[in-house]
């Protein structure tokens, strides 16, 4: 019985989690018929789910209609999370001064899961903005940051990410055979950086550089990502040069004194 009673209670929220993350693919909300076509469900199930959401203020109705939608209370724990992140305070005035010196979208990342997801975003100058926002992740294979990440975990883990994953391609440009990328992981690793030559998104140019805990171990990156044209591959290289120096600096404060760089 108590076997049975445990099933049942990680099937349940199981089914709430999975409600979560269908009314996070729609801003704009979703009805319980919606929801149940699109998680196959029972319409009262949806109701339950729903109502017990609601009482703990996970999950509130859109005004004028019939749709739910998440509430604010799930922003207010994300940002919980990300205070209790040391390494995001650590970055921060690193992350700021190479914005000040290259006037460039800076983004910082970590490996989740076998995608990079960002914790942190500075927008460059001017009216060029990229589509990357905060909590929203993206593959390794085709990222600088990814790459810069890739290129120092153990060949273990790096086979386990790509048999995982894949290597999908995202733009005309993008490395999608495996001799290929570990060539260029091989670069990354004499060189102390990532580039990205528009080969996730269209028009875009980063480079991205590793942040190594302790242990040595890749733990984060760093990008700089603007329009290619204002970033050649020759100003690409130089910035991939003030990077790596930038981002050791995240990894002495994170405890690290010689790594493979």
């Amino acid at each position: 019985m108590a076997e049975r009673a445990r099933i049942d209670v990680n099937r349940s929220l199981a089914k709430a989690l999975a409600t979560l993350e269908a009314l996070a693919a729609s801003p704009r909300g979703l009805t319980a018929l919606e929801l149940g076509r699109t998680l196959r469900l029972p319409r009262a199930t949806v109701y339950r789910i729903l109502g017990t959401l609601g009482e703990h203020r996970y999950v509130e109705r859109v005004d004028g209609n019939r749709a739910y939608r998440l509430s604010l209370k799930l922003l207010d724990l994300g940002s919980r999370v990300l205070q209790g992140v040391d390494l995001l305070e650590t970055a921060r005035p690193v992350l700021h001064d190479l914005h000040r010196r290259c006037q460039e979208t800076i983004h910082l990342a970590v490996c989740e899961g076998g995608r990079m997801v960002y914790l942190n975003k500075i927008e460059g100058a001017g009216p060029f903005v990229m589509k990357s926002r905060v909590g929203a992740s993206m593959p390794m294979h085709s990222t600088a940051l990814g790459k810069a990440v890739l290129a120092f975990l153990p060949a273990t883990r790096v086979d386990a990410i790509l048999a995982q994953h894949g290597m999908p391609r995202r733009t005309p440009r993008t490395i999608v055979s495996r001799p290929a990328l570990e060539r260029g992981l091989a670069r990354v690793r004499r060189q102390g950086f990532a580039l990205d030559n528009v080969e996730n998104e269209d028009g875009v140019r980063c480079v991205g550089a590793p942040v190594f805990d302790h242990h040595g171990l890749p733990v984060a990156a760093v990008s700089i990502s603007a329009p290619v044209s204002r970033v050649s591959l020759t100003r690409a290289l130089k910035l991939g040069a003030l990077l790596r120096e930038q981002t050791r600096a995240i990894s002495g404060s994170l405890g690290w004194s010689a790594g493979p760089r």
